[in-house]
């Protein structure tokens, strides 16, 4: 059994809005979500294999996927003690019965806003969640790149917003093709957002967001990179969670990187009409 800080679970390729430089690649259209049944058993293969502290529902856009909280109810059953986390950009959430995300606690949404003009609009959502318990502590962080700007915590649960204001492109692309920098891996390894991030992805161990989708996408494989079967010896694997690999030379160093603002209209558009 191997013990994991953070497990991300891919279980949505579609996303409602399109953010350029997105790790998971929903700058372009991408289509579907991951069948249930898929992730059931990539959960129940994993489950005796590793044991994480939190494991994350990530796509895409999580609330996507119509049995999320069904796949909630597996991951609570499959491991306990671990936090899960969901990471929605909230437009969504009405699409849930708002009081059965404490059924999973301990848990905690991480609201990542996009576009500054929407905020007010993400927030009653929130508050849509929040009224099915009291009381509440409230903390607010300072500066305007804190990851995390407001938590609401309620015993094991909680709720906070993530403001990304900027994003490094964590790909190259020339026209409609995706190429690797080709950069010093140690370099790139040092401005990523994601560093030591392993995600569960069509049942394969990848050691971070952008290497599964990338390679998935492209069909390329340019450094040669094996993601892990749960019958791998995943030993080397583990001990390279959080240190950079050739791999990490398909992103760029900080003389290459493209930073995009994601409070920018321009740059985040949103691919329904109504978000109140």
């Amino acid at each position: 059994m191997h013990k994991f800080k953070r497990l991300d679970i891919m279980i949505a390729y579609s996303c409602n809005i399109s953010c350029a430089g997105c790790i998971s690649i929903s700058d372009i259209k991408r289509s579907g979500i991951e069948s249930f049944d898929n992730i059931s058993t990539a959960i129940h293969k994993w489950k005796s294999v590793v044991t994480p502290n939190v494991v994350v529902l990530f796509g895409g856009e999580p609330c996507l996927h119509p049995r999320l909280q069904d796949i909630c109810a597996l991951v609570r059953q499959a491991w306990p003690e671990a936090i899960i986390r969901l990471i929605t950009n909230g437009y969504l959430l009405d699409n849930f019965d708002s009081s059965k995300w404490f059924d999973f606690a301990p848990f905690e949404f991480q609201v990542s806003i996009h576009r500054q003009d929407h905020e007010p609009a993400i927030n009653k959502k929130i508050k849509n969640i929040v009224q099915h318990r009291h009381p509440w502590t409230v903390s607010k962080q300072g500066g305007a790149n804190q990851h995390r700007q407001i938590t609401w915590r309620h015993n094991n649960f909680s709720i906070y917003k993530s403001i990304f204001s900027e994003f490094v492109v964590p790909y190259k692309k020339t026209q409609d093709q995706y190429l690797p920098w080709h950069s010093d891996p140690a370099q790139a390894h040092k401005i990523c957002g994601s560093p030591a991030t392993p995600i569960l992805y069509k049942g394969l161990l990848y050691k971070c967001p952008p290497v599964a989708n990338i390679l998935d996408i492209t069909g390329d494989n340019w450094f040669d990179y094996h993601a892990v079967d749960v019958h791998d010896d995943i030993k080397e694997f583990v001990q390279n969670i959080g240190c950079p690999e050739s791999v990490c030379g398909q992103c760029p160093d900080q003389s290459q990187a493209v930073v995009i603002n994601h409070f920018d209209k321009e740059n985040v558009i949103v691919r329904h009409k109504n978000i109140n």
